[in-house]
């Protein structure tokens, strides 16, 4: 029980996260278990190279290693005894050792390795891309790059630089929304990470749609080609003009029937542009327009959320089967508010706070 609590709030130690009276308990935790301090030790000596991460065979046999060093300890003698030290030897304290059961080496380092490799993982992406720019809710911005690359942000949105943008390639990390016009060089590809894919591009137009907090993610390709590498798929997947593809976890198509190892669903459509429109509905945010294609509740929601910096909450299950479809341009929140409910009049909106419900 206190090897759990110890973990728990290492990693939040690790993510300095403490409280006052957690941080007591956490060093009082750390000083009473040798196991503890060893792997404290290691943990806050910062890796430096990528193959730190990928040897984890190294990685748990020099932990194992350590701990199972720091189990032979010394009796200490207490001061009363000092007067009398010739009267006593000074022992090994021989304990059975702890990792004997297998068992017991899964139980106690499996959450140690998952702290180890969050917290290496993290380390590596702020060194790595060291370079920021970011959209408020509500905002779009328009980023000039130092290779001629044009990228345009949603709202919400972050986009990092690799610290070595244009030496070997360009690397760039998307959160959120993003419409990249990328700058043809041959020998220096361009590269967008987002979520646990990327996709690899050498001259060409194209939108991804990856915010943290919705399930799916979006690719489409407008002009070029690009080469888009799926969350953990080994076959890439190449993208011609008016090509899209979305990528889904399993759990959220599960009606869908899929190959049984793959942990995300791929969905390919085609890009198409309404009448009276001048670019495809995935682009539409670009000229201002709010665009809606048979789009569920929740991603409407989400929509709608980041265009107008507002909380809004779905309390009614039943309006997550609900969708809705249309571009919408110059229109207010409410106004949004009253389409949707005029299209679907079982919804009820509430205001609570500075906050939006749907029930």
């Amino acid at each position: 029980m206190e090897q759990d609590q110890f973990i728990t709030l290492l990693n939040k130690y690790l993510q300095g996260q403490l409280s006052v009276e957690e941080n007591r308990q956490f060093h009082e935790l750390l000083h009473s278990d040798s196991k503890n301090q060893v792997l404290f030790d290691f943990l806050r000596i910062k890796p430096s190279h990528k193959e730190q991460v990928d040897n984890s065979e190294q990685v748990f046999q020099s932990i194992l290693n350590k701990i199972e060093s720091s189990e032979t300890t010394t009796l200490p003698m207490s001061s009363h005894d000092e007067d009398h030290a010739n009267e006593y030897t000074q022992f090994p304290l021989i304990k059975k050792p702890w990792y004997q059961n297998y068992r017991s080496i899964a139980a106690v380092l499996l959450p140690i390795f998952l702290i180890l490799s969050l917290w290496i993982y993290n380390s590596q992406t702020q060194t790595r891309f060291t370079e920021q720019y970011s959209s408020k809710k509500g905002e779009k911005k328009i980023i000039n790059l130092s290779d001629g690359t044009t990228v345009w942000l949603n709202g919400d949105s972050k986009l990092f630089l690799e610290h070595s943008f244009g030496k070997a390639e360009r690397r760039v990390k998307l959160e959120g929304e993003g419409f990249f016009t990328v700058a043809h060089d041959r020998s220096h590809p361009f590269i967008v990470e987002f979520r646990n894919s990327e996709v690899k591009v050498l001259g060409t137009r194209f939108n991804i749609r990856a915010y943290p907090d919705e399930d799916k993610t979006e690719t489409s390709l407008v002009e070029g080609s690009i080469e888009l590498k799926a969350d953990r798929q080994v076959k890439s997947l190449m993208l011609k003009p008016g090509d899209k593809i979305a990528l889904l976890p399993a759990k959220a198509v599960a009606a869908i029937q899929t190959e049984a190892k793959s942990k995300i669903q791929v969905q390919h459509s085609t890009l198409t542009i309404a009448e009276g429109e001048q670019a495809p509905s995935e682009t539409l945010w670009m000229y201002n327009k709010l665009s809606f294609n048979a789009d569920p509740m929740s991603l409407i929601v989400s929509k709608l959320s980041k265009w107008y910096n507002v909380s809004i909450q779905i309390e009614n299950p039943a309006l997550e089967q609900i969708t809705f479809s249309g571009n919408l341009e110059g229109y207010s929140l409410d106004q949004i508010l009253l389409l949707l409910k005029q299209a679907n009049p079982e919804i009820q909106i509430k205001r609570q706070n500075e906050s939006i419900i749907l029930q």
